[in-house]
């Protein structure tokens, strides 16, 4: 990339193998994996216009079960994150918080009735098509539109090993 859009929207490769990226991990592997006592108040989502407005778009276009679930994702893949790669300094970087939390609250977006039954795509392509308009739409910075694309499109990405660009392999 041209400029260093790719350190503040999550473009840095990341092992995706959990067989890689956790081999030998001093707090994740072997017998009692660190497990640190956290709440879902610790890990709430970014309060932004962006964040709040696709919140509410999502609230609205998914059913009860994946919303939650969305939600979830931003909780569990933060305390991760925070427990075992705090070198990531993840939380210290507010527009890749903001980016993260809009690809958990999008990434089933494909999945909602007004856009799964009006498309021959994918659930994955149709959503990260939906998502980067609406992220645009709103007035979102283009790098975070499309690495919240790009993750949704790659979501369901299973059996791949080695790097890729991008940071959210759920």
């Amino acid at each position: 990339m041209a400029t260093e859009d790719w350190k503040l929207y999550g473009f840095a490769p990341v092992p995706r193998d959990p067989e890689v990226l956790f081999k030998d991990h001093p707090t994740a592997t072997g017998p009692n994996p660190k497990q640190d006592p956290f709440t879902v108040d610790d890990f709430p989502l970014p309060d932004t216009p962006i964040v709040r407005e696709v919140r509410a778009f999502a609230q609205k276009e998914l059913d009860e079960q994946t919303f939650n679930h969305s939600n979830r994702v931003f909780v569990y893949g933060s305390a991760l994150a925070r427990t075992h790669f705090p070198e990531w300094q993840y939380s210290e970087t507010p527009s890749i918080v903001e980016t993260y939390a809009l690809s958990c609250l999008l990434h089933d977006i494909g999945t909602a009735e007004k856009f799964l039954a009006t498309t021959h795509l994918s659930f994955e392509f149709k959503g990260a098509i939906v998502a980067r308009d609406l992220i645009l739409a709103l007035g979102g910075p283009e790098p975070a539109a499309d690495s919240v694309c790009d993750a949704i499109i790659r979501h369901q990405d299973i059996f791949v090993t080695g790097c890729v660009w991008g940071w959210l392999c759920m």
